[in-house]
């Protein structure tokens, strides 16, 4: 066999060259398939969003809000509350008003009006015992008195009947101050029991006993 010629070995080689320059130059003019998938991140999918369902059910109505007011700013207005007072006459003022105005006598005028106290508001009782104070005289004065004795009775209620007391005979009013004052719940035990002690001269504590003797000996040594 012969060998090959020079010549056919060059253009063997400048052939390989050149074909090997082909491949790398379309190698080089690829682009890579995603710019992430070099760098180890895979692409996120973009998920368009779902249409609405065209399913047979009927579409939710929206809710509808009340509508605000001018009473309570949201909602229905409460319903009106009449405030009534049991026992408590509407008409308070003309019944009073109608037994001081009468022709009576007065012990009349006391009696219906000691009789409408109870059912009266503080307004009322307020103004009954401002009748009472100038209508009772002070051999009728028990009733009155035990008004101011009782403690459940309003304190500007109270207020009237202990300054119609101070006017009254010391017969009268010194046993009632005394009543008051042993009683702790009154809303004017303190106030009696120190205008008692400025009468007797004194200040017995709670000794009761103490008192009573004490006011007991005045009474008999300042007569009315």
């Amino acid at each position: 066999m012969h060998k090959p010629s020079k010549v056919i070995l060059i253009a063997g080689a400048v052939a390989g060259i050149v074909l090997m320059g082909v491949v790398f130059g379309l190698l080089g003019t690829r682009q890579p398939a995603n710019e992430h998938s070099s760098l180890g991140v895979l692409p996120c999918a973009i998920v368009p969003p779902s249409p609405p369902a065209t399913s047979g059910a009927a579409p939710t109505a929206p809710a509808v809000l009340p509508v605000p007011n001018q009473v309570t700013g949201f909602g229905a207005p409460p319903p009106a509350t009449v405030l009534t007072e049991t026992n408590q006459p509407a008409n308070w003022e003309e019944r009073v008003g109608e037994v001081v105005g009468s022709g009576d006598e007065n012990t009349n005028k006391v009696r219906r009006l000691l009789e409408l106290f109870s059912e009266l508001p503080e307004a009322g009782k307020l103004e009954v015992v401002q009748h009472l104070s100038n209508l009772v005289a002070d051999q009728d004065y028990a009733p009155l008195g035990q008004l101011l004795v009782d403690a459940r009775s309003p304190e500007p209620v109270l207020d009237v009947l202990l300054a119609d007391a101070l006017n009254r005979p010391n017969s009268l009013k010194l046993p009632l101050l005394l009543s008051v004052a042993q009683n702790p719940e009154h809303p004017k035990a303190g106030q009696s029991k120190d205008i008692l002690g400025l009468y007797l001269d004194g200040d017995f504590g709670t000794d009761w006993t103490a008192w009573q003797q004490k006011l007991q000996q005045w009474l008999k040594d300042n007569p009315d």
